[in-house]
């Protein structure tokens, strides 16, 4: 894709002619003033490459439409006629092209049949003091005369000469990507829209979405270069017709793109660059105007400690639109005043679609990560920005990396343990450093939980994870939780949690503790109730019971009832023991297997009361029956 640009009555039209045979100017308007007002649109093939050129507006009033169709190209055609030579918009042009990123180009010399050879020198000269520093520094220099056919052949192996180098444009790209520049009804067709591919291929039949609204469309029809095709793809210019859509919905500006590949957004977080010949800079909260694809919007510019740059100058800001807009990572864009029309600069997108909770300064501390060219660099500082990340379609969009790039980078981090991986079949990424926050926001609220539940020593995951739900998806939670558990940080019995405890305890307390659970042992299937073991020992029942907590949450003890706590080990052996018994007989009474155990109703009772709950066995009027945990160890049936 080929963009001419130039100054006004400088013959880009009609070289456009001489080169490919193609009228641009369509409309009757362009025709009676002889400028061009719109984009037009022209080919020629050479060899096996096609240059599909956009000829845009000259004059100044139409600079908004030359950008519309100078962004996203892979050739510029800088055309300057020798009887005037270099003009204001032919600066402005080259500047332009600059921040959009056009890579090369070629600069044509026009109307050279009316000058002589000593004003086709100076003219040179003035061109290279134009183009030095720029792109077009080593560009070919073609002289042309579109009236005698002088060096359009030159002209024509130059750009194949130009774009031979250039990268072939990724057409097996999933996120199909078109800025709509152009939208008719043609009479009984429907809409239609054009525009150039950027990204992907589409074809006749699937279903996109018409951004920023998400409108879903079908593609009715296709044409390329004025031929109807099954496919379109990078690269290729494409009036795409529409099924779903009136024409009165779409606007030049607005996109279509495969579902969920871009997100559209006001705020976005750019690397701002200011033309050194600009009439002025840029200030916080300054209000200009954004061009962006074909797509143009108000904007206020919000910069961090550094509040103004100077013509020249460059910094990192959010842009906050007037509109949500469409944008990829490292797209340029280029900003101008709102009045008088004049541009200031431009720059690129390093973080698109901010989301509300993306804090000014958060965003302007993460720009110089996000702006590293090292993927492993970038990636991590757009996982901390997000505080966590879930990989999705519209990564790439994101952060400017493919999924294999992705991969590698995410490697190299969890290796060097800047971030952690979640388990699962899509995890979530979280940074180290954000996961020692969570572990410790978890334990405190852990602890702030059992002081308002006291003298509890556990309480319920679901309470935890509840508390904490704003702060960390579902997976990052369980993954700090996990993580804690492994640590020793926080205890664990079935659905139960809490901290470590045993430091909580004086010493009298934990001698207690160590006489209730040695008791416990030595008196297996018939404890002590608690009020007698408190009788015994010269304590209360309610001195007992964070002990008892603490027994549970160390896996020494079970609480049958208020009454009774007993040891763990003792209650598996009874559930093994039971199992056992089951074998030969279909049910069972209390009274039979209090006899069989040679216990008493105060122990049984409760014994299967627990049971019951845990579904170890199920009641069936005075009779019980194997339950669907019977055959399951004590813990993982609690849990």
């Amino acid at each position: 894709m080929l963009c001419l640009a130039g100054h006004i009555d400088h013959g880009k039209s009609s070289l456009v002619r001489a080169l490919t045979g193609g009228i641009v100017d369509r409309l009757p308007e362009e025709r009676r003033r002889g400028m061009t007002i719109e984009l037009g649109f022209s080919h020629f093939d050479f060899g096996d490459i096609r240059f599909s050129f956009i000829d845009v507006p000259g004059h100044e009033r139409f600079v908004h439409t030359m950008l519309a169709g100078a962004s996203g190209v892979d050739l510029a055609l800088l055309v300057i006629a020798v009887d005037d030579s270099v003009m204001p918009q032919t600066r402005e042009h080259l500047a332009l092209l600059k921040l959009l990123g056009v890579p090369r180009g070629v600069i044509a010399l026009t109307k050279c049949d009316l000058v002589d050879a000593e004003q086709l020198e100076m003219v040179h000269l003035e061109v290279a003091e134009l183009v030095e520093g720029t792109f077009l520094a080593q560009a070919p220099v073609i002289e042309i005369s579109t009236r005698t056919g002088q060096g359009v052949a030159e002209l024509q192996r130059a750009l194949v000469e130009v774009a031979q180098p250039l990268p072939v444009h990724a057409t097996e790209d999933s996120r199909f990507r078109l800025p709509i520049d152009r939208v008719f009804s043609p009479s009984g067709q429907g809409t239609v829209v054009t525009g150039t591919v950027w990204r992907g291929t589409a074809r006749v039949g699937d279903i996109l979405h018409l951004l920023p609204s998400a409108t879903p469309v079908r593609i009715r029809r296709l044409q390329s270069q004025g031929v109807e095709v099954e496919s379109v793809e990078a690269g290729q210019r494409a009036a795409i017709n529409l099924a779903g859509i009136k024409t009165a919905a779409i606007h030049r500006g607005d996109e279509l793109a495969a579902p969920q590949a871009f997100e559209p957004a006001r705020r976005h977080l750019v690397h701002l660059h200011s033309l050194p010949d600009a009439a002025q800079g840029l200030k916080h909260r300054d209000l200009v105007r954004i061009h962006l694809g074909a797509n143009q919007a108000t904007a206020q510019v919000l910069m961090g400690e550094k509040r103004e740059i100077q013509p020249g100058e460059d910094a990192f800001a959010v842009l906050r639109c007037a509109t949500p807009i469409i944008a990829d990572y490292g797209q340029p864009f280029v900003v101008r005043q709102l009045s008088p029309a004049r541009t200031i600069g431009g720059g690129t997108i390093i973080s698109p679609a901010l989301r509300t909770v993306d804090k000014l300064t958060r965003c302007l501390n993460a720009a110089r990560g996000l702006s590293d060219p090292d993927p492993a660099a970038r990636l991590a500082a757009y996982i901390d920005l997000r505080r966590e990340a879930q990989f999705d379609n519209a990564l790439e969009s994101r952060v400017g990396l493919n999924r294999h790039q992705c991969e590698v980078a995410i490697q190299q981090l969890v290796e060097r343990k800047v971030i952690v991986r979640t388990s699962g079949s899509q995890p979530c990424f979280v940074t180290s450093e954000r996961f020692r926050q969570l572990q410790q926001q978890m334990i405190e609220c852990c602890k702030a939980e059992l002081v308002r539940r006291s003298p509890a020593r556990q309480l319920p995951v679901a309470v935890i994870l509840s508390a904490m739900h704003h702060d960390a998806s579902p997976a990052a939670l369980a993954a700090v939780l996990e993580e804690l558990v492994a640590q020793g940080e926080l205890l664990r019995r079935g659905d139960q949690i809490g901290p470590r405890v045993g430091a909580a305890l004086s010493n009298r307390q934990r001698k207690l503790l160590d006489v209730l659970l040695a008791e416990c042992l030595s008196t297996g299937r018939t404890p002590p109730t608690l009020k007698e073991f408190a009788t015994r020992n010269g304590c209360t029942p309610r001195d007992l019971e964070p002990l008892v907590e603490v027994g549970i949450a160390e896996g020494r003890l079970a609480r049958l009832s208020p009454e009774f706590a007993i040891d763990r080990v003792v209650l598996e052996d009874l559930r093994k023991n039971l199992s056992d018994y089951l074998q030969s007989h279909s049910s069972f009474t209390i009274s039979e297997i209090r006899e069989h155990w040679a216990i008493t109703r105060k122990h049984a009772v409760p014994i299967f009361e627990f049971f019951d709950q845990q579904q170890i066995t199920v009641r069936n009027g005075d009779a019980r029956i194997a339950g669907p945990h019977l055959g399951m160890p004590i813990d993982e049936a609690n849990s």
